[in-house]
């Protein structure tokens, strides 16, 4: 398996690119889905064929005792299995499978393994159609699905199958099909609740950490709607690598500014309504003086004119009414 090709760019933050490498993931999660025969498997990442550090990058699981795997993955499996895992963007090419096949043929050749007791799994995320089409119109071979997600080759030298990974179902390989990003609220809650079968442990803790690394979007949704038992578990891990901490500071800066923001709209609507409050009360203030004001000058005006007409000086009425003498001497021309 090409550790390098089976990583995937998740985020750039002030120019630094972060990867998830879901090979050792994928280790992980193999074991996790053939979790109830581990007496009589043993997985090797990656396996050394000579004393000069030839390596085949792929993984071979062992088994060891005559013992039939009821699993839908592990039908096929016979002494040695091995396996090539291409992460969720990766396509599984025509090339990519005659590698693994020259592998195994090198596996066979330097561990003296008949090919009749070698398989070979390729896990994908993609359908690989071309391929599918090269070993059927060209090869001469029949692919046939056995079951969802997981294709028998028939015809070639080896016993092989192609497991799609994403149409597994979560009750039998919750682990495979779940090795991606852009899960959903109810796949990761399903990943929590398969892991509680399995305990707290540090390998286990590699499948969490690119699953989660690469699904961070939805934790807190996660954590909002699984069970108390779950959430402990996922308490538990990110309390050891400071990943509630980021998400508590990061919540923290959110409250903030939707406070900030909240304040603001209240503050805006709060005081749009004291303005109107006070305007009116100030308008009122302001209508009744002016029109105390208004009628005095005209109840002033009347008087004035009337006494006027009677005779009475300008001066007699300015001392009657309390107006100026400008305003009253006004009132005749």
């Amino acid at each position: 398996m090409d550790k390098d090709n089976n990583q995937q760019d998740i985020g750039k933050e002030n120019g630094k690119q972060d990867k998830i490498y879901w090979h050792d993931a994928f280790y992980v999660a193999l074991q996790l889905e053939l979790y109830d025969y581990n007496y009589v498997l043993t997985f090797e990442d990656e396996h050394q064929l000579s004393k000069e550090a030839l390596k085949i990058d792929v993984l071979i699981i062992k088994k060891t005792a005559d013992v039939k795997i009821d699993k839908n993955i592990g039908r096929i499996f016979k002494n040695h299995n091995i396996f090539e895992y291409k992460s969720e963007k990766d396509n599984l090419s025509v090339w990519d499978y005659n590698k693994v096949i020259g592998y195994a043929m090198i596996y066979s050749a330097f561990e003296e393994i008949p090919i009749e007791d070698i398989t070979i799994s390729f896990v994908v995320t993609p359908k690989p159609m071309k391929l599918f089409g090269h070993l059927v119109n060209n090869r001469g071979f029949e692919v046939e699905e056995v079951s969802n997600g997981i294709y028998y080759v028939k015809g070639d030298i080896f016993k092989a199958q192609i497991i799609e990974s994403k149409r597994l179902t979560a009750e039998e390989n919750v682990f495979l099909k779940n090795l991606r990003s852009s899960l959903t609220k109810m796949d990761v809650q399903e990943v929590f609740e398969a892991y509680r079968k399995y305990g707290i442990s540090e390998k286990v803790n590699i499948y969490l950490d690119r699953v989660l690394g690469a699904n961070q979007s939805i934790l807190e949704e996660v954590l909002a709607m699984t069970s108390v038992a779950v959430r402990q578990i996922i308490f538990e891990h990110f309390e050891k690598d400071g990943t509630f901490d980021r998400l508590r500071n990061e919540a923290q800066e959110k409250g903030l500014e939707e406070g900030l923001e909240k304040g603001l709209e209240e503050g805006l609507e709060k005081g749009l309504e004291k303005g109107l409050e006070e305007g009116l009360e100030k308008g009122l203030e302001k209508g009744l003086e002016k029109g105390l004001e208004e009628g005095l000058e005209k109840k002033a005006r009347e008087t004035a004119l009337e006494m006027l007409g009677d005779g009475f000086t300008p001066e007699q009425v300015t001392r009657y009414v309390k107006m100026s003498l400008e305003w009253v001497k006004g009132l005749t021309e």
